[in-house]
């Protein structure tokens, strides 16, 4: 780890202060003096290469004067020792048995050794001050930089997770946009493929009104199956129409399609809504839509979109579903009924595609946490389709 700023400032200021200040009359303390700077340097040209070399280094560097200091003519030497024991101090790499084993070491040297040159109580009490000073502006600088580098690796892990939680988003992206594309061409080549082989079956017949009317069919299913690819591409990117006016829309081709008649009432008070459950109920009307024409032709169809305001807000808390959407604390409800006439003639338009009938129309709604259910009603007079979404 890199050397702490502002105890580098604090240290060769002290440093170099002290030395140029000092009256000492002594060649060996100079000769010690000279020794522990080189000492001193050193550890900070090593101290992110060699990190042991480093404290070896340092360590020598307060010992050499704290062993001299009670033969020294003034306190150069006792200074020395508190810059380097406050530098060793403010270094994080050591741990907290070494740290206090050669801070300790370090003072009782010093004491012992200016006792021991004759120095007074008085100055003794001084020298241990100034030693303490020092060590505990190093350790205040310690524990900040420990405290920074458990921020800095906080904030690393938390990256990270972000990353790993994008990639996972990305994922369920690919099989989002996966789903929405089999849907679609699932269910839109398949049916072209059985109108076009019926076609072709009566063409063996030589009916050509029926080869046309299967054609004009299979144009229909084309451009349908374009609309529905345009739709799940703006679903992919968040740009779908209100709930409300798809539903008219997907009504108003029904009924053109189909001359049936069919009624659609909104209840409540309509709100924006995440594209997915958007596509999700509409998706779910088309293939209730499809199954009345298709089993009870002719009969008529109403569609009930309701909008519960008992529980709905804006609050920041609005829950959230499996797959990541937002919404309030209210519910939304989308009923399709239809009659079943006695005598319903059931056109076969070949097996289910896999993936779109009501088995994929439960998994998709699944995903934006609803629930959806099929079945006649209590009087088996009528068809009903109900699906429940949080909204």
């Amino acid at each position: 780890m890199s050397a702490n700023p502002i105890m580098q400032i604090v240290g060769f200021g002290l440093l170099i202060g002290t030395l140029a200040t000092a009256r000492e009359n002594s060649p060996a303390m100079w000769a010690v003096y000279g020794a522990s700077s080189v000492c001193w340097f050193a550890s900070h040209f090593l101290i992110d290469r060699r990190p042991l070399w480093a404290g070896i280094a340092l360590v020598s560097s307060a010992a050499m004067p704290a062993a001299a200091a009670g033969w020294a003519d003034d306190s150069t030497a006792v200074i020395m020792v508190g810059v380097m024991l406050g530098w060793f101090a403010a270094w994080s790499r050591p741990r907290a048995a070494a740290l206090w084993l050669v801070l300790s070491s370090g003072l009782a040297l010093t004491l012992i050794s200016s006792a021991t040159g004759g120095v007074g109580l008085g100055d003794l009490g001084g020298y241990a001050l100034v030693m303490l000073l020092l060590t505990l502006l190093g350790l205040n600088q310690r524990q900040y930089r420990l405290r920074a580098d458990q921020a800095e690796q906080l904030l690393r892990q938390t990256t990270l997770m972000q990353q790993e939680q994008a990639q996972v988003a990305v994922l369920e992206e690919r099989a989002r946009i996966a789903r929405e594309i089999h849907d679609v061409l699932a269910h839109s080549l398949g049916a072209l493929t059985v109108q076009l082989k019926a076609a072709d079956a009566l063409l063996d017949n030589g009916d050509i009104e029926g080869v046309r009317a299967r054609l004009r069919r299979s144009n229909r299913l084309t451009d349908e199956g374009l609309a529905e690819a345009a739709a799940a591409v703006a679903a992919l990117r968040d740009e779908v129409l209100p709930l409300p006016e798809m539903l008219a829309e997907l009504i108003g081709n029904f009924r053109r399609d189909h001359r049936t008649e069919v009624r659609l009432t909104t209840t409540g008070t309509t709100r924006p809504l995440p594209s997915g459950p958007v596509v999700a109920l509409v998706r779910a009307a088309r293939e209730a839509l499809t199954n009345a024409a298709k089993h009870a032709p002719g009969g008529a169809v109403d569609v009930v979109l309701s909008y519960d305001d008992s529980d709905h807000s804006g609050h920041s808390d609005s829950g959230h579903s499996a797959h990541g959407y937002n919404y309030g604390n209210g519910k939304l409800r989308l009923e399709v009924r239809n009659d079943i006439p006695r005598a319903a003639a059931f056109v076969d338009d070949g097996p289910p595609v896999s993936g779109y009938g009501l088995t994929g129309m439960r998994e998709r709604l699944a995903l934006a946490g609803g629930t959806l259910q099929a079945g006649p009603d209590a009087t088996h007079r009528s068809w009903r389709l109900v699906v429940e979404l949080p909204g």
